[in-house]
């Protein structure tokens, strides 16, 4: 049996295990979800995606991930053990939100600390933006390049949190961002990749109900943010020199791997900021809640979301496989994104619109029903 293969097979069946006995433990341990005004779902749902994920990998990091080449090993498999510390204080910590929903500045907090533990210890920062004005490679000194790899980090994790509202939505992102990461790096898959993969699907077979054996979890901000700093570490060790010694993607190509998830949390915070609210206020303002409005079925936008994502991922992929000039394809990724925030906000008037008829219609349903129920009442 291909090693590849049985490490596939193993992940997917341990998740869906793990799924089951968390999915009972989750009412004890206070990890559901309930139905709210911004959660549209029925009944409460066990938060136990990223726990069972997270379990699932460091099962393959015990059994497999000294004899595999990752892309963020730097000094063998000590680096891969960092790499599982800093998940697993992020799945801690992400568990904690979701029982007892701590504030910003504890998840703000948290989200830091592990980006300057992976910059201290895996050395894993960015140093050179590649040549993003025609005028040569830009280098970042120290002083920048660790504040500018933390916020990297930190954005790139809080932009996957925030795309996690319907099912199956950010676990099929994630997958497709896997594939097209080694696309774009021409890298086979180590064993982190093959085991989030194989997990994810495992998930998607919870979380969109596939099997009536199978109980729905959600991911949670413990599965959110996990794989947030999965992809991120990915990017980062492919965009760096200075791990394996080889840069295999620019800076700038990077951001096509990572383009929908990227202009949504842009796109939200400013348009969050513009309205005088906080950036990290909770709202129903992102992609994924404008499909819901404009009157589409949860299914139908985790199409058209996934469909919009591959599309950016794509385009950046051919420019990448074309040899483009750096800077061009930092202007085009930018228009892509002034495009994208046109073509939303012209959508949030439509839906503020379809929302304003579907609300005049039910108010006059509801004032004529009464009547005519007396008529008929009264009527010999």
């Amino acid at each position: 049996m291909s090693p590849l293969f049985l490490q596939s097979i193993t992940a997917f069946f341990v998740t869906l295990v793990a799924l089951v006995v968390l999915a009972r433990l989750a009412p004890t341990l206070g990890l559901t979800d309930a139905p709210s005004a911004r959660k549209r779902h029925s009944g409460e749902i066990p938060l136990v995606g990223g726990l069972a994920i997270f379990l699932t990998l460091v099962l393959g990091g015990v059994l497999w991930g000294d004899s595999n080449a990752t892309m963020i090993t730097v000094k063998g498999a000590e680096a891969l053990w960092v790499f599982m510390g800093c998940g697993a204080f992020l799945v801690i910590t992400g568990a904690l939100d979701d029982r007892f929903h701590l504030g910003v500045f504890m998840r703000v907090l948290s989200e830091v600390l592990v980006a300057l533990v992976v910059i201290e210890l895996l050395n894993l920062r960015v140093m050179h933006l590649g040549d993003l004005l025609g005028a040569g490679d830009i280098r970042l000194p120290p002083a920048v390049a660790y504040p500018f790899t933390v916020i990297a980090i930190f954005g790139i994790v809080n932009a996957f949190n925030m795309l996690d509202g319907i099912d199956g939505l950010l676990a099929s992102l994630v997958v497709t961002t896997l594939l097209t990461f080694h696309f774009f790096t021409e890298t086979a898959p180590g064993f982190v990749s093959l085991f989030i993969g194989s997990s994810l699907v495992a998930f998607l077979v919870s979380n969109l109900k596939l099997s009536p054996f199978i109980p729905k979890t959600f991911l949670g901000d413990a599965g959110s943010k996990l794989l947030g700093f999965i992809v991120v570490c990915l990017l980062l060790a492919a965009a760096s020199g200075q791990v394996g010694g080889k840069k295999l993607i620019e800076p700038v190509t990077a951001l096509f791997i990572v383009g929908l998830p990227l202009f949504d949390m842009v796109f939200t915070s400013m348009r969050r900021v513009v309205l005088k609210k906080s950036p990290f206020s909770p709202d129903r303002s992102h992609l994924h809640h404008l499909m819901q409005d404009l009157g589409f079925s949860n299914r139908r936008s985790l199409m058209l979301i996934v469909i919009i994502s591959l599309s950016i991922t794509f385009l950046g992929l051919m420019l990448h496989r074309a040899g483009v000039p750096e800077y061009y394809k930092l202007l085009i990724f930018l228009a892509c994104f002034a495009l994208y925030s046109v073509l939303v906000s012209s959508a949030w008037v439509v839906a503020r619109r379809v929302q304003g008829m579907t609300t005049a219609v039910n108010v006059r349903f509801e004032t004529t029903e009464p009547a005519v129920a007396s008529n008929t009442t009264t009527t010999p």
